[in-house]
């Protein structure tokens, strides 16, 4: 019995401590998650060779081939991993006594903890080593992926060692400072008893913080050092928007993970006494924000052309063309974007104003989009020498904004949303990188992208630019919207029986009052982007001031390829040239380029190596089965409409064939940023082609020499 009663006294006991450990590791998960993501997620991006987040570590030299971004992305990275340490030190220093627990701890990691103890050689290496090796091994994955993609391996290193020696000095310097300063007593009453009185206010915290000044004190002044390195790579970066190597993306999530540490850790620290947890604040956080108007992300619009945009069969006949070339441009990011400017470029140079001439329409979606802007900018400047060609614009990176867009304006707003409009979203700086990347280093030419979309309408009247059609997708009802330099939807139901009445034109979106009275336009760039917003990526946003507010989203949720605009552009232009009278102007043929950045998807049906199965298969199976049928039941509809719109006019003696240039390149990435690599891959595509392009291109000039 005696026996029994002591075991369940261990037991007991036992678990007591294992409660206490559980606890207190609870608070510890937010440093501990810092140097989880230090650790992890070079190996998940580089590694994995993870499509989103790979072309981060893509880091380039500076004009003079300094390797200033190297240097600054370990300073990063040493920034994280310190804060992490000075964190995950003062919980486990203040922590218990914040919880109420008697703290257990051996010598050695007492006396790291101990603040005021002599900064002997053994001691600096015992605190300054982990961050530093945990720093020094993110920044090799930056090394490696720079020097894999042509980067000289003696200037990349040179900056990260650089940069490992500025760590080390910054590092013992706060440990200095915090030791010959802080960690004294009569600091307390210094600057006129102003800290002192701080100081004061901070003990009645209660627990955890009155008997741990000293620790606390150490802290702030590093969170405070933290926040200074944050404000100068965010002014330099605001600064540098839209004028090329700005601070580096990877350099973006390091400092957001820093200052999400921070704060979560002074929240975690300060809740713990009372058991709430962080994630409840932040939820409770999230849903107040979701009701402050000023939060959410709006887009200006601009003032709009007094030309208005063309019908459609106005548009295909421009000029009085009998022939007329279509594009029905997919989307995929930056490599649809460079693809779809690569083939256009190529097809101009190669076919000259014969090809711009028969141009009549492109319809493009998310990445292609942008890669269209850059063709017509291009060509409605007459190629000017000041003017990057449309290849090199569209796979320039856009990352480096996107990433400081989303680390700091983004961030800051979510706690003061009331800087909202003032400071620039992620998508605004996506916005001046891409102006910033059609314009050569030094070019004296204005931002053409800035200027509304309809300004494109008179050139397209007089068959000088093709018709355009971004297409995005609305996020309140799921239809598609269209801006462009042309129309589709029209009021009249029986002039087209196949829109669906959710779709939606920038005519009817854009206007100031419910009577459309005060017609707005927006900038190319916008309308591009609008049609590239890819989820997480850049924001769902909305127009401000106008009468209808709704969301747009990545038009590829919609149709990825552009084939359900184009079909319904096309069909409304013949079926109105079919109601003409003879003499009129008429298009007697029609090549429909299907421009694509990915092979065509592969249906085969093949037997699985193993079944596996389970609850947690059922619970994902109706997931993976929205991801997958989108692509497939997209594809389908795209040679559905297509073969369908065909056959219906080659009834009626409009002859309409179809060619498609697929790059044969997988894995795309998911970010806008191109590794040099992935460059010459897209260049090979078109200089080194497969049969299908082969024959795509003879189509292409067959159809205008029979023009």
């Amino acid at each position: 019995m005696r026996f029994l009663i002591v075991v369940v006294a261990l037991a007991g006991a036992a678990g007591l401590a294992t409660l206490s450990a559980l606890h207190l590791l609870a608070v510890l998960w937010i440093p501990l998650a810092m140097l989880l993501f230090l650790a992890g997620f070079p190996l998940v991006a580089v590694v994995g060779r993870n499509s989103l987040f790979y072309g981060l570590f893509d880091l380039d030299l500076s004009p003079r081939n300094l390797p200033i971004r190297h240097f600054v992305v370990t300073l990063a990275a040493f920034t994280v991993s310190a804060s992490a340490w000075c964190i995950l030190r003062l919980m486990l220093s203040a922590g218990p006594d914040r919880l109420g627990m008697t703290p257990h701890y051996g010598t050695f990691l007492g006396w790291i903890m101990d603040i005021q103890s002599p900064l002997t050689a053994c001691r600096l290496l015992a605190i300054l080593g982990p961050p530093l090796l945990l720093a020094a091994f993110f920044a090799l994955f930056a090394l490696i992926v720079s020097c894999r993609e042509g980067r000289s391996l003696v200037r990349v290193g040179a900056g990260v060692l650089a940069g490992l020696v500025a760590d080390a000095l910054c590092g013992f310097w706060v440990l200095y400072l915090g030791r010959h300063w802080l960690a004294r007593e009569e600091w307390r009453t210094s600057f006129h008893g102003l800290l002192g009185c701080v100081h004061a206010g901070i003990e009645r915290l209660g627990p955890g913080y009155h008997k741990h000044w000293a620790d606390h004190a150490f802290a702030g002044m590093a969170a405070i050092l933290v926040l200074v390195l944050y404000a100068v790579l965010g002014v330099y970066g605001r600064l540098r928007l839209g004028k090329g190597h700005t601070v580096a993306a990877l350099a973006g999530p390091l400092m957001a993970v820093v200052v999400l540490g921070w704060w979560g850790a002074a929240a975690e620290f300060f809740l713990c006494r009372w058991n709430i947890s962080l994630l409840l604040l932040v939820a409770l956080f999230g849903l107040i924000n979701g009701f402050i108007p000023l939060s959410d992300h709006t887009y200006k619009m601009v003032h709009r052309s007094k030309t208005l945009p063309l019908a459609p069969f106005e548009a295909l006949t421009a000029s009085g063309r009998k022939a007329a070339i279509v594009v029905a441009s997919a989307g995929g990011g930056i490599q649809a974007a460079a693809w779809t400017a690569k083939v256009l470029e190529e097809l101009h140079w190669q076919h000259g104003p014969k090809f711009d001439r028969a141009l009549s329409l492109i319809s493009s979606i998310s990445g292609g989009s942008m890669g269209s802007a850059c063709y017509v900018n291009w060509i409605a400047n007459d190629a000017s020498p000041e003017l990057q060609t449309p290849f090199d614009a569209a796979s320039a990176s856009s990352l480096d904004e996107v990433a400081w867009g989303l680390a700091w304006p983004d961030l800051i707003r979510l706690f003061l949303p009331i800087s909202c409009g003032v400071m620039p979203d992620r998508a605004h700086a996506m916005e001046r990188a891409w102006c910033g990347n059609t314009l050569k280093p030094g070019a004296q030419l204005g931002a053409q992208l800035d200027d509304p979309l309809s300004d494109w309408n008179a050139p397209v009247a007089q068959a000088k630019l093709p018709s355009v059609l971004m297409n995005s997708t609305i996020v309140e009802t799921g239809g598609p919207l269209l801006l462009g330099t042309t129309k589709v939807v029209t009021r009249n139901p029986a002039q087209s029986r196949r829109a669906s009445s959710s779709w939606m034109d920038g005519d009817q979106l854009h206007v100031e009052d419910e009577h459309g009275r005060v017609q707005r336009d927006i900038p190319v760039v916008r309308a591009a982007r609008l049609s590239a917003t890819f989820p997480y990526v850049t924001p769902a946003a909305r127009p401000v001031h106008a009468w209808r507010q709704p969301h747009m989203m990545d038009g590829g949720l919609y149709d990825n390829y552009g084939m359900a605009s184009l079909t319904e552009w096309l069909d409304q232009a013949l079926e109105e040239q079919a109601r003409r009278i003879p003499g009129s102007p008429q298009v007697e043929k029609i090549l429909v380029l299907q421009i694509n950045g990915f092979p065509p998807p592969d249906y085969e049906i093949a037997a699985p190596a193993e079944t596996r199965g389970g609850w947690v298969k059922q619970l994902i199976a109706p997931i993976l089965a929205l991801v997958n049928v989108r692509t497939a039941g997209q594809v389908s509809h795209r040679d559905i409409e297509l073969d369908l719109l065909m056959e219906k006019w080659k009834c009626r003696g409009i002859e309409i064939t179809s060619a498609g240039f697929e790059l044969a390149k997988k894995d795309a990435p998911l970010s806008w940023h191109l590794t040099p690599s992935e460059i010459d891959c897209i260049k090979q595509g078109w200089s080194s082609p497969g049969p299908s392009i082969c024959k795509a291109r003879q189509q292409v000039t067959d159809f205008l020499a029979s023009v």
